[in-house]
């Protein structure tokens, strides 16, 4: 029986994938949903916008990961070598300048380099490049078509149950876990003390999660579709818990319920503007008044802002400098958190306990990496 289960608790989150696709539509058409979703939004944003913030981040992973003279050293000398690299190099950058910002510019010039380093690399390496990129392809496709049931069905459980019935609960947690104060009490506070750029560098650290765990699935994948595939079903299997916690507890942010939070947030914050169109498309769903499903993602308890980073440093803790900076990176996105009033200080457990819990699941019976 215990055999049975190491093989099933692994892989069950191919199964709630095919289940919650299947269910999908039903559920849709009963609740009187849109059945159409803004596809062009999402691939871009998903494939192109998140992709490429994935690869910086994933070239920064291997600068941590490993020495200068493992990852720099032979760049350097092969460019070293053949000079006429360096002036290609160079062209193209001022061809992207002619485009582009200036920083973006150099961003992207170095992200084509580090890839063009990927294929140079691969040539010396067990396994051909087109091979490896098939293995990033396949993890990041599971990882986007499980995210996309995730959101869809946010809309779904908004639409079917009253998604703030469980904050007033949430809040009276916090205050006995706060000694009596509440996370937008401690926010508001903190505005007052901290300077504009301190705040927008939180605002910043807040948003790279995705980028940074993308990084994490792009660099599992890249050394072995098992590998990658366990990364990308870990992220699946935390997000599909959330979505039955959020179910059975719906429950969707400290600031709804703050009434000078509107007046008193910096505005000029991306934060600020992702709030004030949450709660719109939030009463939006829940009045069945949506154009296009899959409007947002509104699960406040748990966190899994908390839970997702948890996972990427599990998975990248064979590298011990790359790790410790992913869990320098965590704290700062669990101040990042408190600071923006995103979650309830519960929720920061509860998304670590999720993330703990589904890498349980799916590296039950694992070897060690």
């Amino acid at each position: 029986m215990l055999a049975t289960l190491r093989k099933i608790v692994p892989n069950l989150h191919y199964a709630c994938t095919v289940l919650l696709a299947m269910v999908a539509v039903p559920a849709i058409r009963y609740l009187h949903l849109p059945t159409h979703l803004d596809w062009r939004g999402n691939l871009v944003f998903y494939w192109v916008t998140l992709g490429s913030g994935s690869l910086l981040y994933a070239m920064v992973f291997c600068g941590l990961a490993f020495p200068l003279r493992q990852s720099l050293g032979p760049f350097w000398e092969r460019y070293r070598k053949e000079k006429l690299r360096i002036l290609f190099a160079l062209v193209f950058l001022v061809l992207l300048c002619r485009v582009l910002p200036f920083t973006t510019a150099i961003l992207s010039c170095a992200k084509a380099l580090f890839v063009i380093e990927l294929l140079e690399r691969s040539k010396s390496e067990a396994g051909s490049f087109p091979r490896k990129a098939m293995t990033v392809f396949a993890a990041a496709a599971y990882m986007f078509a499980g995210l996309t049931l995730v959101i869809i069905y946010n809309d779904i459980i908004v639409a079917d149950r009253f998604p703030l019935s469980y904050d007033a609960f949430l809040s009276r947690v916090d205050a006995r876990i706060l000694w009596g104060q509440s996370i937008s009490s401690i926010a508001h506070a903190v505005w007052t003390v901290l300077p504009a750029r301190l705040l927008t560098f939180l605002d910043f650290a807040y948003f790279q999660m995705f980028a940074v765990v993308g990084a994490g699935l792009l660099v599992s994948s890249y050394g072995s579709y098992r590998r990658g595939m366990q990364f990308a079903g870990t992220c699946l299997t935390a997000y599909y818990l959330a979505l039955l916690i959020f179910y059975a507890w719906p429950t969707y942010g400290p600031y709804v319920f703050c009434s000078t939070h509107a007046a008193q947030f910096p505005a000029y914050l991306t934060a600020y503007r992702f709030q004030t169109s949450g709660m719109q498309s939030l009463q939006a769903v829940s009045q069945h008044r949506i154009r296009y499903l899959a409007s947002g993602y509104y699960i406040a308890f748990p966190a899994l802002h908390v839970g997702l980073p948890v996972i990427a440093m599990w998975f990248m803790r064979r590298w011990r400098t790359l790790f410790w900076f992913l869990a320098a990176y965590n704290c700062v996105v669990v101040f990042a958190i408190v600071t923006l009033e995103w979650h309830y200080a519960i929720d920061l457990f509860g998304g670590a306990a999720v993330g703990a819990l589904a890498l349980a699941m799916v590296g039950w019976g694992a070897s060690r990496p």
